[in-house]
């Protein structure tokens, strides 16, 4: 009759700062005055698991070059959450899509400061952009975002948003410093 060997599992405490739980540690008894053995198995995530966070730290390693992609993300889950749960916001939305563009407009033409006007004239793309982006969601809560030409057109914004970042951010990123 051959002799029983003892084992126990224990389970190592989470370190500081790790989230998934520790490796498991097993403990064999050989009995007969020997020394007991450990022998510790690593915790390993699956593959999906593993994906997942080479996917989430890549994204929050380069998330300020994906900012314009975050933005129209969050811009396009607010106008379906207010699409849904209040469709008339869009014209609160709408006020200002039409009323911006006019003021900066009158600035630029009527303002008897020629310092304002030739930061008015700076602005053009600023306003262009702001005004572009309350009228798409104005629209887009009081016809829902996913209706199929708002969308081709939140694409398209986003597309644009995106290849206008990277290039700007690439381009400053180059620019010497001058003593």
């Amino acid at each position: 009759m051959g002799s029983r060997i003892r084992t126990t599992k224990l389970t190592v405490p989470t370190q500081r700062g790790r989230r998934r739980g520790g490796p498991a540690a097993h403990v064999i008894d050989l009995g007969r005055g020997t020394q007991p053995l450990v022998v510790v198995v690593p915790r390993q995530p699956s593959l999906v698991g593993q994906l997942t966070l080479a996917t989430g730290r890549l994204l929050w390693q380069r998330r300020i070059d994906w900012a314009p992609v975050w933005a129209a993300g969050g811009l396009f889950t607010t106008t379906a959450v207010l699409s849904a749960a209040a469709p008339a916001a869009g014209i609160a939305l709408a006020v200002p899509a039409v009323l911006v563009p006019a003021g900066w407009a009158a600035a630029r033409r009527w303002h008897p400061r020629s310092a304002v006007r030739r930061r008015t004239r700076a602005l053009t793309r600023p306003v262009i952009v702001a005004s572009a982006a309350l009228a798409w969601s104005a629209t887009a809560c009081l016809t829902g975002p996913a209706n199929w030409p708002l969308a081709l057109l939140w694409l398209a914004g986003t597309t644009a948003a995106q290849a206008t970042w990277w290039r700007r951010r690439k381009t400053t990123a180059a620019t010497p410093i001058q003593p």
